[in-house]
């Protein structure tokens, strides 16, 4: 490796951690104030607030690289430009893409290691984290989801549900078993999907079966066009087990994606979640290609405060695209394909022509 590229990736290096450090810092104290109230209203013992923090620091860093990416590009072109350093690397015959290689490189092996880290690492940590504040700090009843689908107890049913879509308050292969006291099915309910409609589900097509506690024969059968569901959770309670799949990776999500599909249901929110498990960690490389021109337009006077107020900025505008056109997805507006790198795609248009502006 030439002393050159040591010298640019050890500046970027240091950036990047100053950054991703601060960054990481204040999102867990933000977190911290906004779940401390659940923990000391549930008594829950200090040791749980030290593991759920613990757990959640993953995400976090996760979620902060691409704003630390792109702060610490900005601030390492901004800083060379500023003390004369890329003028002089010009004037010996450097031209500014040899000078910018060692950056991408280094951000596309970040890139790697952020997708390695969501595939393998916070699958495990999510889950800790999520029984941690769920089931040990506020009690709520564990749901098992699984590939066959989620199952939960609600007074005297038991249901399962093969999908579950809390945005847009829909549930689908929705099962409820009703129980007596000695824990004999008298009644099952059976629908492909379920709507709510601000009271109550509203089963499409439901099915209807009564059983003899004793025998556990079929007493009556009917199939109803629609009908409420003696289910009565509102989408709000099911936040939890939808939480659940972000516990799971890439690959699983896929697998899951097509059992749904082959199933006959709807599985674009699973796929809009799969391909952002690929966008996501590359969102590092295009805040590389905002960071480089921004800097090096504003080079004279660019320096921390500026670097703050920049990247803040842009990602603040990124987030809100990328929250919007995932919502987009899950609601069947977009393709899940589209949803997850659009705005990955518009940003590094963006910054593509912003390279090709400054060069003019």
């Amino acid at each position: 490796m030439r002393i050159l590229d040591r010298y640019i990736i050890l500046l970027f290096l240091r950036f990047f951690s100053l950054a991703l450090g601060a960054f990481s810092g204040i999102y867990l104290l933000v977190d911290f104030i906004e779940k401390v109230d659940d923990f000391i209203e549930h008594h829950a013992a200090w040791h749980l607030y030290f593991a759920f923090f613990l757990n959640k620091l993953p995400t976090i860093i996760s979620q902060i690289t691409p704003l630390a990416v792109l702060l610490a590009t900005f601030l390492t072109v901004a800083g060379l430009s500023r003390n004369g350093e890329l003028t002089a690397m010009f004037s010996g015959g450097i031209g500014l893409a040899r000078i910018l290689r060692p950056l991408f490189l280094l951000t596309l092996f970040i890139v790697f290691v952020n997708f390695s880290v969501n595939e393998y690492l916070l699958p495990a940590t999510t889950e800790k984290m999520n029984h941690i504040f769920h089931h040990q700090v506020r009690k709520k009843p564990i749901t098992i989801l699984k590939e066959g689908g989620t199952w939960l107890r609600d007074e005297n049913r038991i249901v399962h549900i093969r999908a579950m879509e809390p945005q847009r308050m829909v549930l689908q292969g929705i099962v409820i078993y009703t129980l007596n006291d000695s824990f004999q099915i008298t009644l099952s309910e059976e629908a492909a999907r379920a709507n709510y409609d601000g009271h109550g589900w509203i089963a499409e097509s439901a099915l209807v079966r009564r059983f003899d506690p004793a025998t556990g024969a079929v007493t009556h059968f009917s199939r109803v066009v629609q009908k409420p569901l003696s289910f009565h959770k509102p989408p709000e309670e099911f936040r939890t087990a939808d939480a659940k799949r972000e516990e799971l990776n890439f690959q699983q999500l896929r697998h899951y994606a097509v059992k749904l599909e082959m199933e006959g249901f709807d599985a674009a929110s699973y796929r809009v979640d799969m391909h952002s498990r690929l966008a996501t960690p590359f969102s590092s490389f295009i805040m590389t290609f905002l960071g480089v021109p921004f800097a090096l337009r504003g080079s004279r006077r660019a320096g921390v405060a500026m670097g703050l107020a920049v990247g803040i900025a842009i990602g603040m505008v990124y987030f809100f695209l990328q929250a919007t056109l995932t919502a987009f997805g899950y609601s069947a507006l977009l393709p899940p394909l589209v949803a997850a790198w659009s705005a990955n795609l518009i940003f590094l248009l963006l910054g593509l022509w912003l390279f090709l502006t400054l060069e003019a």
